[in-house]
């Protein structure tokens, strides 16, 4: 895979997962109306926020060094 493929599907894995993020509490709407998971669905939500704006900033810093390195 050259830099460019890399660089193309780093930036849309980022675009989907920004969606993801913006929609998270939606998508986790669901389970939060289950009473057993009411307690743990605020835990799991802010897991997942972590996670997903972790995974978009090593996805950024990556993106940066090869367009870097591209020119």
């Amino acid at each position: 895979m050259g830099a460019e493929e890399a660089i193309k599907k780093l930036e849309v894995s980022n675009q989907g997962l920004k969606v993801i993020l913006e929609n998270l509490n939606e998508q986790l709407k669901e389970i939060r109306s289950d009473p057993k998971l009411a307690g743990m669905v605020d835990d799991l939500e802010t897991l997942f926020y972590a996670y997903l704006k972790t995974w978009i900033k090593s996805n950024t810093e990556i993106l940066e060094i090869l367009k870097k390195d591209s020119k």
